[in-house]
């Protein structure tokens, strides 16, 4: 508000000027007044300096942020949008600018870089926070804003001021909204043998990606996405051409050879060897029951089972993709204890197979060695641990997101602002009664 206080002023002194004169005294006195105006002889209007300075500690006595600065608590988005392009800067060199000065004014503060995985540097005072503040880089796939700001208010009990080029996040007293519409293309996800673009723009663009030596073309809608299929299982892609951002151009999958500790049964060493798999803890192969969640991936199987069931329910569940178990009869294993959840079910309910986070549960080992779905069913549960991918980043950090107005914390209305309004009513009385004297 601060640039209120000129036009303020000027109004206070043209109301001022332009009061209703007084009755001229008699003819010769006047004469003498003015000619002795004609000569300028500055002099000091105490009602209008009152007046002046009456305005001016009223608008100051307004003024939003507060006349004292207070402590802060700065969340600064870091992931890989933030470093999209602005014309000879990036959206978090405009998020430093204009976050500097109030972290340089604020008595004590926490600087917190809200990536994948928050980090916090303070309390301290904020300009002991300075270049730390300019030494933040957006590189991160996504930024973690809820666990940043929850992170800073648990080390300081202060006003929470977000930088970011998304909306603002629910419950935050400031809100530093940086970027403008950019038109971006980039690799949002890879498989075996296809990947998927993402574009930015509100048009559609014509992406060109490089794969092994082979240039494709593809068409990306507008705000959307595209899938180039027909590729290698395992392959390195680079789109041509120059945009907004760079970090999401490249990205590679791969498989690797999986580390599997297993007991040393013929049926699963011819297993382990069919998925070149070598030994390893990476993922173990008990025979147990499990107890409850496993600690890391785990493929349990039932000690013993009860009498052959028929399967009459499925789950929908990715480590079912391709495997056909309607028809097949199966000896339920012993209830596993914690959060597994039946995938497949026999008659009156009873469960055959189960699945957990990184777990998978089977009947006995004699009964399924020589299904056709048990390799598959395993191959599927390794799966996820023998993928490989780089370079990727959240499909929205392709897309760039927009960000909303900004605003920051509201006055805290201290007791320099109640003495500043005070100081302004006491002096604009005291200029109206020297008026009415007169």
């Amino acid at each position: 508000m601060l640039w209120l206080l000129p036009p303020v002023l000027l109004l206070v002194y043209l109301l001022y000027r332009a009061r209703r004169p007084r009755v001229r005294p008699w003819a010769g006195v006047w004469l003498w007044r003015k000619g002795r105006r004609r000569r300028f002889r500055p002099r000091l209007d105490l009602r209008l300096f009152l007046l002046l300075l009456g305005a001016a500690l009223l608008v100051l006595a307004l003024e939003d942020p507060p006349l004292g600065p207070s402590p802060l608590v700065l969340v600064v988005d870091a992931s890989a949008s933030m470093g999209a392009k602005e014309g000879a800067k990036t959206r978090l060199d405009l998020a430093k600018e204009r976050l500097l000065p109030l972290l340089e004014r604020a008595p004590e503060a926490v600087l917190v870089r809200a990536g994948a995985r928050p980090t916090a540097f303070g309390p301290a005072p904020g300009v002991a926070l300075r270049e730390r503040l300019l030494a933040l880089k957006a590189e991160d796939p996504r930024a973690d804003l809820e666990g940043a700001i929850a992170l800073g208010r648990r080390l300081l009990k202060a006003p929470v001021v977000v930088a970011t080029d998304g909306p603002p996040p629910p419950g935050v007293e400031g809100y530093v909204g940086v970027g403008s519409p950019r038109e971006n293309l980039g690799i949002v996800a890879v498989e075996g043998g296809f990947l998927a673009l993402g574009n930015s723009a509100n048009r559609p663009l014509l992406a060109q990606v490089a794969v092994g030596g082979r240039t494709y073309p593809v068409e990306v809608p507008a705000r959307g996405f595209a899938r180039l299929q027909g590729l290698p299982q395992s392959f390195a892609a680079r789109l041509l051409g120059e945009d907004a951002l760079a970090l999401d151009d490249e990205a590679a999958f791969g498989l690797r050879r999986l580390g599997v500790d297993y007991p040393r049964l013929p049926a699963l060493e011819r297993l382990f060897r069919l998925l070149d798999a070598l030994p390893g803890s990476e993922v173990l192969v008990r025979i147990a029951t499990p107890q409850g969640p496993p600690s890391r991936p785990t493929l349990f199987l039932a000690p013993r089972g009860g009498s052959p069931t028929p399967v009459l329910l499925t789950a929908p569940h990715p480590l079912l993709e391709g495997v056909a178990l309607l028809g097949e009869s199966l000896p339920p294993p012993p209830p596993p204890q914690g959060p597994w959840q039946a995938l497949a079910e026999g008659e009156g309910g009873v469960g055959l197979l189960f699945a957990a986070e990184g777990g998978l549960y089977l009947p006995p080992l004699e009964a399924i060695q020589d299904k056709p779905f048990f390799p598959l069913l395993v191959y599927n549960f390794l799966k996820p641990y023998r993928e490989v991918r780089s370079g990727l980043l959240a499909p929205e950090e392709t897309l760039l997101p927009t960000p909303e107005r900004s605003f920051l914390p509201k006055a805290q209305g201290g007791a320099g602002r109640f003495l500043a309004l005070l100081a302004a009513l006491v002096l604009l009385l005291e200029a109206l009664r020297f008026r009415f004297r007169a």
